[in-house]
Formats: C-alpha cells, structure tokens, sequence
C-alpha cells in the first residue's frame, strides 16, 4: 500500500508542476491477429509530450479463441526541470487475467537521444513487483517516425530478489507502414526470454487507427 501511495504522490506532483504546460497529445487504437495461433489483441496507445514532460497510457487486452481474456496497462509521466534531455521518470504496470493480479512499480531517470525523425532512451530503473520482490530494470525505448513507415521498440531486462532466475528479458518491435491518412498497417514482434526456463515470442499483423 505504502508503494502505491507513494506512486500516486509523484505523478500527482509531476501533473500539477506542469498543469499549466501546453502538451501535445496523441493517441492510436490497434488492432492485433497472429492466425498461426489465433490469438489477439486491441490496444489504446495515449501520449501527451510537452517541453519538458512526456505522459504515456497505454492498455491492451488479449486473448481470442476460447482463451480467457487477459488485460495489462502501462502508465508513466516523465519530468525534467532542466535544459539536458535527463527526465525523472516514475512508471505503473499491472496485469491481470482472471483471479491473478500484479502491479509493478517504477522509479528512475531517462536519458533521451533526438534526431530529426524520432528518439532513443535508455532508462535505469529501480523496480518493485508485486509477487517478486524490489529489483532494477534497464529498458531502451526508441521509435521513428517517417514519411511511409513507423518504427517503434522498446526492450526491458530486469532483476528482483525474489526471481529464481538470473535476469528476465522482453522485447517488442513494431514496423507499420503508412496506408492512408490515419490509418497504418504492420506487424509487431514480441520475444520473451528467461534464461533458466524459457524463450518465447510471437509476430502480430496489426492495423492502426491514429485519432
């Protein structure tokens, strides 16, 4: 409980030292289909970037074919008060599929790489998770807009104290191309690795729909 509050703490301080602050925001909705499994997903992508702020709400929902539905969300604000591309950032995760429930939560910097066409952060994190205990995470985000195709990535590897497991490793890659006006299609990769059980991972098509 302690955790949660003091998450809620530092995103409410976060929001209010920038309430005042033009943000430009941005969201998709995406629809996913892998047919040589049958499974899928939709998924709500909202950001809000401002000069010296990023907000990030992400939801999904997953499971087709007789499987029970699964849901996760990720929510984050990142804040810097400074002229260097170093942001604080605090982070919530949570999944859940029928009676199973599990929130993580994040706190650490981001140092952002810009070029013309989009960004590349890397990200240390101290980590807290539910069921595994308090750990670090290092995650590396990128993504690049340009004029017919999307590229977005992100790859986290972390650690707990209570993982039985040297580290774990999960990695997503999205490649869309640039249909007609708001609309993209593409496919999205995910792998999944855990060195003392297993390696596991995906491939998605995907259509985008950006408001």
């Amino acid at each position: 409980m302690r955790t949660y509050l003091l998450f809620v703490i530092l995103l409410s301080v976060c929001f209010s030292s920038t309430a005042q602050e033009k943000s430009d925001i941005t969201s998709n909705l995406s629809c996913l289909y892998a047919p040589w499994d049958n499974s899928g997903k939709i998924t709500s992508e909202t950001t809000a970037l401002g000069k010296r702020h990023v907000g990030y709400a992400y939801v999904e929902i997953a499971g087709f074919s007789g499987q029970a539905p699964e849901a996760y969300g990720q929510f984050f604000w990142e804040q810097k008060f400074w002229e260097s591309p170093v942001f604080i950032h605090a982070e919530y995760r949570a999944v859940a599929a029928n009676a199973f429930y599990e929130g993580t939560g994040y706190l650490g910097g981001a140092y952002c790489f810009y070029t013309k066409y989009g960004y590349l952060a890397l990200e240390p994190l101290l980590m807290w998770k539910q069921r595994q205990g308090v750990g670090g995470q290092f995650s590396v985000v990128g993504g690049w807009d340009w004029k017919h195709f999307i590229l977005e990535h992100y790859t986290d590897v972390w650690k707990t104290t209570k993982m039985d497991s040297p580290l774990d490793v999960y990695s997503q890659t999205r490649l869309f191309y640039k249909v007609y006006g708001r609309l993209s299609a593409g496919v999205i990769g995910e792998v999944y690795c855990s060195p003392k059980h297993s390696t596991s991972g995906t491939a998605y098509l995907a259509v985008r729909w950006r408001f």
